[in-house]
């Protein structure tokens, strides 16, 4: 489904799979919200299947197939992988296999069941590098996160701490600038 461009992007929830928040970030950032979740505080009773989202149709699903969508192939992330590999190992297979003896046509078959298969299979690699990527970053902003959050309550206590030291040493030169009402000398 392609989006319109004066949609603004649907804000959705942590990836699936995601780590729940560290306990120093009081209230995390929501990037996405996924269909049918409600994000936290809005309702704690969970929803029943029903309620959530209603299944499509393939009629429905059929609709919402635009000519866009097949212009825009090229832009969908590890299209260009699995079309590129599914060209090469369909153009390999099919040419071994007219070498080997092969008449044309069954050839032919050869050719686009290698296509299909490479196509898919390097698709679906790609996907999960993708995920296993998305995931590695989620954990590092969430190490970054954590580290941060230490910084900041480093600093805050070295500023406590220097604070306390100013007024200390505000205090001791009070105290040596007080002069007794007597004079020794």
């Amino acid at each position: 489904m392609a989006q319109d461009d004066n949609e603004p992007p649907k804000v959705r929830g942590p990836p699936p799979g995601a780590t729940a928040p560290p306990a120093h970030v009081k209230k995390p950032q929501i990037y996405e919200i996924f269909p049918g979740a409600k994000p936290e505080g809005q309702g704690d009773k969970p929803a029943s299947d029903q309620e959530r989202v209603p299944q499509p149709t393939l009629t429905e699903g059929l609709q919402s197939i635009k000519a866009d969508d097949f212009f825009g192939v090229h832009k969908m992330p590890c299209a260009r992988q699995g079309l590129m590999t599914g060209i090469g190992a369909g153009a390999v297979t099919g040419m071994v296999r007219y070498v080997v003896g092969g008449r044309i046509p069954r050839a032919t078959n050869w050719a686009f069941g290698a296509f299909f298969l490479g196509s898919i299979l390097q698709w679906e690699y790609c996907r999960a590098q993708r995920n296993n990527e998305r995931a590695a970053m989620a954990r590092v902003v969430e190490i970054i996160d954590k580290k941060q959050a230490e910084k900041k309550a480093q600093a805050t206590e070295a500023a406590r701490l220097r604070k306390e030291a100013a007024e200390e040493r505000a205090r001791q030169e009070d105290a040596a600038t007080k002069k007794s009402w007597y004079k020794l000398w």
